[in-house]
């Protein structure tokens, strides 16, 4: 699932350790921030710190409600980096009007990042092994797109009608 000892990355190039706590195989909710699985959203109420939602390809949230109101961060895992609809959830989370954090976490390395950002993405957990620092770098590989997309509302150039 989600190991929580690794760094986070911000989308402005910022590196920070993660406060993000899970329930335990004992079912204590700690104390703190707390990221809760879909089944777990039941506790959402008796966490002290920071909320936070867990999703995989498998709640989706296209045919799931979550009380985007009550969260002040959403956790999107990439099993890998083939698989895109983790920037689907992402959009649309957006679109839904979740103004909180979007966390990408798993398969997550530099080469992704621009299009993470591009999808609302605001933080990111580089996969264990890959360089945090290097990744952090490639955040400024791409300045002006193209396209508008969810975290650009206006590029700088834009073909058509």
């Amino acid at each position: 699932m989600l190991n929580t000892a690794l760094q986070v990355l911000s989308k402005d190039g910022t590196i920070a350790d993660n406060t993000y706590q899970v329930i335990g195989e004992d079912g204590v909710l700690p104390q703190g921030d707390v990221v809760l699985t879909v089944e777990q959203l039941e506790q959402i109420a008796n966490v002290s710190g920071k909320k936070a939602l867990y999703i995989t390809v498998d709640t989706s949230p296209e045919v799931n409600e979550f009380p985007l109101d009550q969260l002040d961060a959403i956790f999107i895992e990439f099993a890998g980096f083939n698989d895109g609809r983790g920037y689907s959830f992402a959009a649309l989370l957006r679109r839904q009007g979740y103004q909180g954090e979007l966390r990408a976490i798993g398969d997550i390395f530099k080469d992704v990042l621009n299009y993470l950002k591009r999808s609302g993405f605001d933080t990111f957990v580089v996969k264990e092994g890959k360089d945090i620092l290097e990744a952090a770098v490639g955040l400024n590989d791409f300045k002006h797109p193209y396209q508008a997309s969810t975290a650009v509302a206006q590029a700088s150039y834009q073909t058509g009608a």
